[in-house]
């Protein structure tokens, strides 16, 4: 890593500090900086010192602000490292139009460590295995599918949860998906669980994927937004066959659009647009302080009716 420069940013900070413990593995010289209790002569001072008779520092600057130009003074001397240190640089706030982005784009690595969309639940369940191995135990995949149901797709709440099924399972080599009805713990279950479960009229996947959502404490306005959307998208597709066009239109994603086309033959024109009806009545119910897991039940039940 000699003379190499980092920048990790992201809003999956458990990969992004899982890198980071893995490029500091062995190192035996680690210098850490936070941003924000710092002054910008500190690091300065940090980025150009390298103590003698010492093996080669790597040194970690956290949450750095890169929206603001407050740190912009730090380009130059990012550019003239002293051979023998190595910067992790970790974003809190990033402008890839910044001139710390610019240069290390240019002169070092650049890494955005993303949450998995909702189209990648596949490879959060990939993780939850890999994770569980990485840590001496098994999980089969219908037991890592379940945690991801009940868990979410929050990687550190996952890992926490895992840290949690292998305490209880001891010794034994392997999590099974009995440990994880047990044990697991609702986490920010997404909501186009739910979205997939109304798409297909399947009230039982749609009533269970919500009851979660609802002793997680979901956002219901958000939750009412993405159904109505989703019931929109169907409704043009009745007229409209080209989905990029769509996307565009909505300012949405063209996979989003592409799950609706799928769904959209199961519904005539008429359920579409009482649909849309339905979700306007509960919106105006939940804002007029109707009770909320009642409203929210009787609406998924009638937009689930064949």
């Amino acid at each position: 890593m000699s003379n190499q420069i980092y920048l990790f940013y992201g809003d999956e900070d458990l990969l992004l500090q899982n890198k980071v413990r893995q490029l500091s593995a062995g190192a035996s010289n680690v210098e850490q900086i936070d941003a924000n209790a710092s002054s910008l002569e500190v690091i300065v001072s940090a980025l150009q010192t390298q103590q003698l008779f010492c093996n080669d520092k790597l040194l970690i600057i956290n949450d750095l602000d890169l929206k603001t130009n407050i740190w912009d003074e730090l380009a130059p001397v990012l550019q003239a490292v002293p051979v023998g240190i190595t910067v992790i640089l970790c974003a809190s706030f990033l402008s890839k139009r910044s001139k710390i982005y610019k240069l290390v784009e240019k002169i070092g690595e650049v890494c955005e460590f993303k949450s998995f969309a909702p189209w990648e639940q596949d490879q959060v369940v990939s993780w939850i295995v890999r994770q569980a191995k990485s840590l001496g135990k098994e999980i089969d995949r219908a037991a890592a599918i379940t945690m991801q149901d009940i868990c979410g797709s929050n990687l550190r709440k996952l890992g926490s949860e895992i840290d949690k099924l292998i305490t209880y399972v001891g010794e034994r080599k392997t999590i099974s998906q009995e440990d994880v009805g047990k044990l697991a713990s609702p986490g920010e279950i997404s909501v186009f669980a739910l979205s997939d479960a109304v798409a297909n009229k399947e009230l039982k996947n749609a009533l269970a994927a919500f009851r979660l959502l609802y002793r997680n404490q979901v956002a219901y306005f958000q939750v009412l937004s993405l159904l109505a959307n989703q019931f929109r998208i169907m409704l043009l597709l009745k007229s409209e066959k080209n989905t990029i066009k769509i996307a565009q239109v909505l300012g949405t994603k063209p996979y989003f659009v592409n799950k609706c086309q799928r769904s959209a033959a199961r519904y005539s024109e008429a359920e579409l647009r009482r649909n849309l009806e339905l979700l306007l009545e509960a919106d105006l119910k939940l804002k007029s302080g109707e009770q909320q897991l009642s409203t929210f039940e009787i609406l998924l039940t009638s937009l689930c009716a064949e």
